[in-house]
């Protein structure tokens, strides 16, 4: 299993380096060649990289998030996945070097920083809380996602206001598809924020009976999770329109950074409870 786990390390950077180069392809020249195998590797090494973290889980019997190295292939992984549903959702794969660059430079970091042995973390080994900890990466890289759409939605409304289109800006998809990706994001930030909130919930629970109530991270959590939850709503109901939607976007990922550095660094411990 080591070797496996090495060559592993080895192997991932190169792929996501492969797949970026694909998409990027893809998205300068629209070429037949790339569009033909670009998402096929995606997903191979997007498999490949779930059975990687898999066998770190057996490896180590703990949620593979105790080591810096861990936790960077963990969350180019989440935002992998995203970008998988993000691509399904918004039917356009133009956008995918993008993304998915980010997604090879968090794993190429992670196997530079790699470590033989990762330490023994115990709140790793609760299933409760790991079920909580996965939840949680999966819906902030679904934020972080749906922030970047946003940026490139209000950024490609100027271009057109302005009647004018640089050439990275002109082979964007239209505002249509990317507020459809931008929006496939930040459900699934909710959905996923909604099951690190309950899981976190049953877990703390157990531990502290009532205590973590009045926690301030769980008081931001909740209320970021509310407001995500507001703005699909006015969405849905079409009160807002796409540029309002990516305003919110962004708006909620300044509230997400604060809640995991203000938060938990300086108002409380991380994980635990007053």
């Amino acid at each position: 299993m080591d070797l496996v786990l090495r060559i592993a390390v080895v192997l991932l950077p190169l792929l996501y380096a492969l797949v970026a180069a694909a998409y990027g392809w893809l998205f300068v020249a629209d070429h037949p060649l790339p569009r033909k195998f670009a998402r096929p590797l995606f997903h191979f090494t997007l498999g490949l990289h779930l059975g990687y973290l898999i066998l770190l889980t057996i490896r180590w019997q703990q949620f593979p998030y105790a080591t810096v190295s861990q936790a960077l292939s963990a969350t180019a992984f989440a935002v992998a996945v995203v970008y998988a549903f993000v691509e399904w959702h918004g039917k356009a794969s133009s956008t995918g070097f993008l993304i998915l660059s980010i997604a090879g430079l968090l794993e190429v970091l992670s196997s530079l920083l790699r470590t033989p042995d990762p330490p023994y973390r115990e709140i790793f080994h609760n299933p409760l809380f790991s079920t909580h900890a996965g939840f949680g990466l999966l819906g902030y890289a679904a934020f972080a996602v749906a922030a970047g759409y946003g940026i490139l939605f209000l950024r490609v409304y100027h271009e057109i206001k302005r009647r004018r289109f640089s050439v990275f800006f002109g082979k964007l998809p239209p505002l249509e598809v990317l507020e459809r990706m931008m929006v496939g994001s930040l459900i699934t930030g909710f959905v996923a924020l909604a099951g690190a909130v309950v899981s976190g919930a049953i877990w703390a629970e157990q531990l502290f009976e009532g205590a973590w109530l009045r926690d301030p991270k769980i008081l931001f959590t909740v209320a970021t999770w509310a407001f995500y939850g507001l703005a699909l709503t006015l969405r849905r109901l079409r009160h807002w329109h796409g540029r309002q939607t990516a305003i919110a976007s962004l708006a909620g990922f300044v509230a997400v950074l604060f809640s995991l550095i203000a938060v938990n660094f300086f108002l409380t411990d991380l994980h635990g409870f007053h």
